[in-house]
């Protein structure tokens, strides 16, 4: 069987988003090319990847002779003005790119880059704002991952009324609409005489799976659900 490559990923702008995005992404060791028309944004990250490029990225012929119309995902992560994003994203589109990731600061912006095709749309504060939003409402939810479609990765600590219950008798599938994913059991370590608390996942579990005092929930589903379920439990 032939390996699986890795995909090869253009992010272009280094801002604060930007930069973060790169960081992570090579961290994870995910071929990225970072781009940016500012030398010095190029200077943090050309340690952390070999394919740091300085050049104006709305020129369709640099784009080319750079490769980027060549990527497998471009991440258009420029947040000063909106008519580059647009500029470059239309090239990239036309040239082939499978998935175009572009930042819009409004709903207008936004209409403009579904209608010219863009994957899909980056809303950078709005995102983390609701995800911090949800983190300090729910003390018991965590948004871990927006997956698209209205749909996100939950973190939940399991409600007391569902402990000592296996899976198959919650059946939050059918009563809720959410998808377990795995679960995170409470290990309690002790070294040098201190105990610390570790959560370690039990892999897929199957449905006489039964949760524990402690356990931590990893839910597929939207958060309209995951609040229903805490609700009523």
């Amino acid at each position: 069987m032939a390996k699986e490559t890795s995909p090869q990923i253009a992010v272009i702008g280094l801002g604060a988003f930007g930069m973060a995005l790169v960081k992570t992404l090579a961290k994870e060791g995910a071929d990225v090319t970072a781009v940016d028309n500012n030398m010095d944004h190029l200077e943090e990250v050309k340690n952390i990847t070999s394919n740091a490029i300085c050049f104006d990225s709305t020129d369709p012929v640099q784009l080319k002779s750079h490769g980027i119309t060549e990527v497998d995902i471009a991440v258009i992560a420029i947040g000063e003005s909106f008519e580059p994003v647009v500029l470059i994203s239309m090239e990239l589109i036309k040239a082939g790119v499978k998935q175009v990731y572009a930042r819009a600061n409004s709903e207008t912006q936004e209409q403009i880059l579904r209608k010219i095709g863009v994957t899909e749309i980056i809303h950078p504060e709005r995102q983390v704002a609701e995800r911090m939003g949800i983190t300090l409402h729910r003390k018991g939810m965590e948004d871990l991952l927006e997956i698209g479609e209205g749909l996100s990765i939950f973190e939940v600590n399991v409600p007391d009324s569902m402990i000592n219950h296996t899976l198959n008798e919650l059946n939050l599938r059918k009563r809720y609409g959410v998808n377990i994913l795995t679960i995170k059991r409470l290990n309690i370590e002790t070294s040098e005489g201190i105990k610390k608390n570790t959560y370690r996942s039990v892999g897929i579990p199957d449905g006489a799976t039964k949760l524990k005092k402690g356990d931590k929930i990893v839910l597929l589903g939207n958060k309209r659900d995951c609040d229903k379920m805490l609700e009523l439990n």
